[in-house]
C-alpha cells in the first residue's frame, strides 16, 4: 500500500558529531543550539590559564590574559598604506566581544581566522592615561584548541579506589608515546604507586574520550 512505499523510502543514518553538528548550525543560523563549541576544550582551560574576556577587560589589574573564543565574524580592512587588519568579532562562554586584529598577527593567521574556529587568543592590555580610564587591548597570538588539545602531556598521574578500572589504560597507546604515565591505586588507608614502563600518547582529547579527567591527580 502506499504507507508502506513511503516507510521503506526512510534510512537509518548515523547522527553527526558535535563538530559537525554545531559547525551546521552556525552555517545555517548563525549562532549555536546545541551546545557552545568551546565546551569540549573546557578540560584545557585550567592548564593554559584561560580566562573569559569579561574578567580580563573589566581588571585593571590584569594587563595579559589567554582567552578562549569562537570566531563569529571577521571584517577585513586596509589601512591608508594598504596593510590588512581585521575586525573580528568572537563569544567565549560567557558573552559575544569585538576586537581589531592588526597587521602581522592577522596576515599569519587567516587560517584561524575563520567563522566557526574555535582559537586561544593571548590579549596584551595597555593603558593610554594615567588614571587607566582609557585602555587598548592588543591581540598578540592565536592558536587553535583543536591543536592544543591534541598536544601530548608530559606527565600525568592517575588515581583509582578499585583495581578493576586499570583496564581502561590498556586503551592508551604507546605509539609514538611521550606521557610518563604515574597511577596511585587506594585501598583504604593505603594507596600503592605505581609507574608505567612504557610512555604512552595521552592528550587532553583522550581524557576527554575515554573519561578520565575525573581520576587526575593535580598539584
Amino acid at each position: 500500500d502506499q504507507k508502506s512505499d513511503h516507510i521503506n523510502f526512510l534510512e537509518n543514518v548515523e547522527d553527526w558529531n558535535l563538530d559537525e553538528k554545531l559547525s551546521k548550525e552556525f552555517e545555517t543560523l548563525g549562532f549555536y543550539i546545541s551546545d557552545h563549541p568551546l565546551n569540549q576544550y573546557k578540560s584545557i582551560f585550567k592548564n593554559y590559564n584561560i580566562t573569559n574576556y569579561d574578567n580580563f577587560e573589566r581588571s585593571n589589574d590584569i594587563l595579559s590574559s589567554n582567552i578562549a573564543c569562537t570566531v563569529l565574524k571577521v571584517q577585513e580592512k586596509k589601512t591608508q598604506k594598504g596593510n590588512s587588519y581585521g575586525i573580528v568579532k568572537f563569544s567565549d562562554l560567557t558573552n559575544v566581544f569585538e576586537l581589531f586584529v592588526f597587521a602581522e598577527v592577522f596576515e599569519t593567521n587567516r587560517s584561524l581566522l575563520i567563522e566557526g574556529k574555535s582559537i586561544m587568543i593571548t590579549l596584551f592590555k595597555n593603558y593610554v592615561d594615567s588614571d587607566k580610564s582609557q585602555k587598548r587591548i592588543n591581540v598578540k597570538k592565536i592558536i587553535s584548541l583543536k591543536e592544543l588539545i591534541n598536544e601530548q602531556i608530559k606527565n600525568i598521574t592517575f588515581k583509582f579506589s578499585d583495581i578493576k578500572e586499570l583496564n581502561i589504560l590498556k586503551s592508551l597507546s604507546s605509539n609514538n608515546g611521550e606521557t610518563l604515565v604515574k597511577i596511585l591505586l587506594e585501598k583504604g588507608d593505603n594507596i600503592q604507586k605505581f609507574q608505567l614502563k612504557d610512555r604512552r600518547n595521552i592528550t587532553n582529547q583522550t581524557l576527554n574520550t575515554l573519561k578520565l579527567v575525573k581520576n587526575i591527580v593535580t598539584d
